[in-house]
């Protein structure tokens, strides 16, 4: 067997790997609890999940999940992310819309 046959079986063999690990966890849900003032969602989907009506109000999130929040003064997470709340942080600013996880 040739060195190069080696590091082609070799590297095919690590992408199988990666893929086996990424795909699956792409494809699930949040672990953990998102509460948006006084609603919690349990493992929460990742996706997009509209919270607000105008004009853009106040909301507290508190991100206790594993997977990182991105907040929208637009509903329908349309435009540019307002604030980032990392798993385990929390804030009190104006948004419409949650992304849970991040986009691809």
């Amino acid at each position: 067997m040739s060195l190069r046959h080696i590091t082609t079986v070799l590297g095919a063999a690590a992408a199988a790997v990666v893929l086996s690990i990424a795909v699956p966890a792409s494809a699930q849900a949040a672990q953990g609890i998102l509460t948006i003032d006084a609603t919690t969602y349990q493992d929460p989907a990742d996706g997009c999940l509209d919270v607000g009506g105008p004009p853009a109000p106040r909301h507290f999130v508190a991100n206790d999940t594993d997977a990182p929040v991105l907040l929208y003064t637009d509903p329908g997470c349309q435009g540019r992310p307002v604030h980032l709340v990392p798993p385990g942080d929390g804030d009190f600013t104006p948004f419409e819309s949650v992304l849970i996880g991040l986009p691809d």
